[in-house]
């Protein structure tokens, strides 16, 4: 086995502008069509890009495009505009029967800085705190016309997001008992971090991360309780090793309407959209894992909230600030392995890491042990190739041990392993006891073809292959044939 460590500085990054177009259609029954964009670049068009004409009967649909950089708004530059449709019957402004709304801000009712369609908008910059801009388009179904073009950039502005609040996951505020919380965000922050599962419906508008770890295992409930109860709070949980690695929630409620939200309340349901009752069930929780809390807000003038824990069957929070704040964990194939990848934002006595892996995703084996940084605030990157993989699903675990023993483990991460890519020109298949079971013999060689139809008995086999270079390699597959 081979052993790499690399500490990774991190430098600036070019990033490449990209097109966008507008939605015709919201998510879930919402009016948002597509979860807000961290950008400060790129070309927007309406639905019909470059060369076509939007669609008709579009339903005051809007998107958002936040800042990536601290200290920035977004600002749009049409620099085409076709949409003059205009019937003295239309109820749109100025008659309009198709018209654009750009809003200064992230949400769908933020204050209109342009609302018409008579004259290009011209150039747009966002003043709100959040530095966002809000994109809404209404069409009826007579006429259809060429509609807008649009660069995005940003320009420095003042007051604009700071990228030092808990706006945004990588600065989620640790907590680990019952406590209010004010209402200072000024918007989704620089990331758009909550996009799947049921916050795809309105991602994050007014947004703040929290993050806990649990100390004893049992049942874990929340209740997110308004101090205004006029006002609209969602939230989603995150069961996740780092910012990087957060997935789908595991708990989620972004239901409409005013007052109490969160895990409890006999609900069954694990996730709901605007259509549900702002509840969802409790979560089964084990010791050393790690949770990460988003509570969405919809207006910027919203009074703040309690949060409130529930905790049965023994289960408890831990207030020690954690150890070691795990930025992303995965794995890829390389060649003929698989690297497995760990970044750590900062690291407080720290003293090793261990990896672990499984064939099933249920049962896990040590696989390697490696010394931790100790004291870090800046990034350090982990990586460990396992010239061993299973051919298929490969689960890893990474558990975390502080100078004092404490141990935190961390979400799970997985990887596939394939022989598609290599050049083979022999494959054999071995049963575990070394008795040849099937051999070809090809120009080019894939697994999946050349065995195809296959029965296996259940049970663990080796997968012998030969390249044409002479390289032989060996790895152990479970009932690969019968999946």
């Amino acid at each position: 086995m081979r052993i790499l460590i690399v500490f990774l500085m991190l430098t600036p990054g070019m990033v490449l502008a990209q097109t966008y177009t507008h939605p015709t259609t919201g998510i879930a029954s919402t009016y948002a069509g597509a979860c807000m964009v961290n950008t400060c670049s790129g070309t927007y068009y309406d639905n019909g890009g470059a060369a076509g004409n939007y669609a008709a009967n579009i339903n005051a649909i809007y998107r958002t495009f936040c800042p990536s950089s601290a200290g920035m708004c977004v600002r749009a530059t049409f620099t085409a505009f076709s949409m003059n449709d205009t019937y003295f019957l239309c109820g749109g402004p100025g008659s309009c029967c198709d018209y654009l709304q750009v809003l200064n801000g992230p949400a769908q009712n933020s204050p209109a800085l342009y609302n018409n369609c008579t004259t290009s908008p011209g150039t747009i910059t966002s003043t709100s705190p959040s530095g966002c801009l809000t994109f809404r388009h209404t069409t009826d179904g007579s006429v259809q016309l060429g509609g807008w073009a649009a660069t995005l950039s940003c320009v420095a502005c003042a007051g604009g997001p700071s990228g030092t609040s808990n706006q945004d996951c990588s600065n989620a505020v640790q907590i680990c008992a019952d406590a209010p919380f004010a209402s200072t965000v000024s918007g989704p922050g620089l990331a758009s971090e909550s996009c799947l599962g049921c916050t795809e419906a309105g991602g994050e508008v007014y947004s703040s991360w929290y993050k806990f770890q649990v100390s004893s295992s049992g049942t874990l409930g929340l209740t997110v309780a308004p101090t205004n109860v006029a006002d609209d709070y969602d939230f989603a949980l995150y069961a996740a090793s780092g910012c990087g690695s957060l997935g789908s929630p595991v708990r989620c409620s972004f239901a409409a309407g005013s007052g109490n939200t969160g895990m409890g309340g006999g609900a069954a349901d694990l996730s709901e959209d605007v259509a549900g009752n702002g509840w969802v069930s409790t979560l089964p929780v084990t010791a050393g894992q790690v949770f990460f809390l988003m509570v969405n807000q919809w207006s910027p003038t919203a009074s703040g909230f309690t949060l409130d824990w529930n905790l049965t069957g023994g289960a408890s929070l831990n207030c020690t600030p954690l150890s070691v704040e795990l930025k992303d964990f995965f794995c890829k194939q390389d060649e003929r392995a698989l690297a497995v990848s760990w970044t750590t934002a900062s690291e407080k006595n720290s003293d090793y890491f261990i990896l672990e892996k499984s064939e099933d995703g249920a049962n896990f084996f040590p696989l390697i042990q490696m010394d931790a940084q100790g004291e870090s605030s800046t990034p350090t990157d982990y990586i460990f190739m396992d010239n061993q993989p299973v051919v298929g699903a490969n689960y890893y675990r990474l558990i975390s041990v502080d100078g004092n023993g404490e141990r935190t483990t961390f979400d799970l991460t997985s990887g596939n392993f394939s022989l598609g890519a290599l050049r083979i020109k022999t494959m054999r298949i071995y049963n575990q006891n070394g008795s040849l079971v099937k051999e070809a013999n090809g120009e080019n060689l894939d697994v999946k073809t050349t065995f195809s139809g296959m029965t296996l008995p259940d049970g663990v086999y080796i997968l012998e292959t030969v390249d044409f270079d002479g390289g032989v390699e060996r790895i152990k597959f479970i009932q690969l044939m019968q999946q």
